[in-house]
């Protein structure tokens, strides 16, 4: 009777043991089906290349057949959802997309399973830069799958035709545009998008830096009222009074602000590099051939730099299947699956030696010109609220840039709004 009884017991205990229950809800877990939550664009290619979730699906099939992956679609502003799992210790996802300002804060939450120790070979990989982008008091939180640098787009045949070389300071690239639209009202000088979003701190963030700027002192502190912010702000304002820039791009998302450029209406445009790919596509650009990038300049006292952002994939550290994340997590920083992002997105990805593939050199045409802009690239200001922060700043900027508040008032609040989030 003891020896059946002792039976029962290990087959239940054994039972028990091949079964997870999430979050203390009593639901059943496959130990061997791992969640990715990112938004929609992950099942998107914009070219003739397969989307990448297709590719992340294909080669887990080929290295662990007994995996499935399935792809929780979320909202497109991820980072709400997953303040709210994480504080909760939710498991809805296992594997999810962060954006780079987040990680300040996922890491000094601890909402990020640190990968040294669970794929310690990964710097051999994946570029430094990029393992470090995502990096928080030294662990590597995610593994990179895209990212993005901003850069000044100008006019090479407007340059040439006025006498101009390429500008080394903003006061020149006024000038250049004081010069040429004197001759040419038509043109827009610089396009850049105002509209209360993330673009819009990125471009302040440029501004910043051009002026000699900086988003913090040593001991952390904001320096929104710095001589230098206010000086970033008020050329932003003053690019709209002396018509350097459309009035509406106080209006402006980044789309609407590139079609201009693209459509050969302006001499100059901040914007992101991902448009690079098809500039010198007759049939989609009008400034074929009559083109090209540069950090965006800066003031003698100030650093020229180009802004950076991107995503990566990270661990959910109330999963209960880790490891079979990890293996997922290898998947994705493989160069099959590293490869597909940079013929279905588009660079910037940080796999060793990628952009050595001739098929990803067709894919990604002037590729090239980004090398200046990695090189002085600088990330967004850090933040244990970055959700927050960057509703503040695009608020006070936008206010800024409308009139609706003076630059000094805005920035006033932007400074006494964002050092009470710390």
């Amino acid at each position: 009777m003891k020896n059946r009884l002792f039976l029962v017991f290990m087959t239940l205990l054994l039972s028990v043991s091949m079964t997870v229950f999430a979050g203390g809800r009593g639901e059943e877990v496959d130990m061997n089906t791992v969640t990715l939550g990112y938004n929609p664009f992950l099942a998107d290619s914009f070219t003739d290349a397969p989307p990448p979730i297709d590719v992340i699906r294909e080669v887990l099939a080929e290295r662990y057949p007994e995996i499935t992956l399935e792809y929780h679609t979320m909202a497109q502003d991820l980072l709400d959802s997953l303040v709210i799992w994480m504080t909760s210790q939710d498991t809805t996802v296992d594997i999810f997309g962060m954006d780079t300002p987040w990680v300040t804060q996922f890491g000094n939450a601890g909402w990020a399973v640190p990968l040294n120790d669970r794929m310690p070979d990964l710097d051999t990989r994946i570029e430094t830069a990029g393992l470090e982008t995502f990096a928080f008091e030294g662990d590597w939180l995610a593994v990179p799958f895209w990212g993005s640098v901003t850069g000044l787009y100008y006019r090479t045949d407007l340059l040439a035709e006025y006498g101009f070389s390429t500008p080394q300071s903003v006061t020149e690239m006024v000038e250049i545009i004081e010069t040429i639209r004197a001759d040419r009202p038509e043109l827009a000088g610089l396009l850049w998008p105002g509209e209360r979003g993330e673009s819009l701190n990125m471009f302040y963030a440029t501004l910043l830096y051009a002026f000699g700027g900086q988003y913090t002192d040593a001991n952390g502190n904001y320096l929104f009222e710095s001589e230098a912010s206010v000086r970033a702000v008020q050329f932003m304002r003053d690019t709209i009074v002396n018509e350097w820039s459309p009035r509406a791009v106080q209006n402006w998302e980044r789309l609407e602000s590139r079609q201009r450029f693209v459509s050969g209406d302006a001499i100059f445009s901040w914007d992101n590099h991902d448009i690079i790919v098809f500039l010198d596509d007759p049939e989609q650009s009008q400034v074929a051939g009559n083109w090209d990038l540069i950090p965006f300049p800066a003031e003698p006292e100030g650093q020229s730099v180009a802004i950076t952002g991107g995503f990566a994939f990270a661990m959910n550290p109330f999963s209960p299947k880790l490891e079979t994340a990890t293996r997922v997590m290898e998947v994705i920083s493989s160069r099959e699956v590293q490869r597909g992002f940079a013929l279905a997105w588009g660079p910037v990805q940080q796999y060793i030696g990628l952009y050595d593939d001739p098929v990803v050199q067709e894919y990604n045409p002037n590729s090239e010109k980004l090398g200046p802009l990695v090189e002085v690239a600088l990330n967004r200001p850090p933040s244990r609220n970055y959700g927050e922060l960057s509703a503040i700043m695009q608020e006070e900027l936008n206010a800024a840039i409308t009139g609706t508040r003076s630059v000094e008032a805005a920035l006033a609040n932007m400074q006494r709004r964002a050092s009470a989030l710390r």
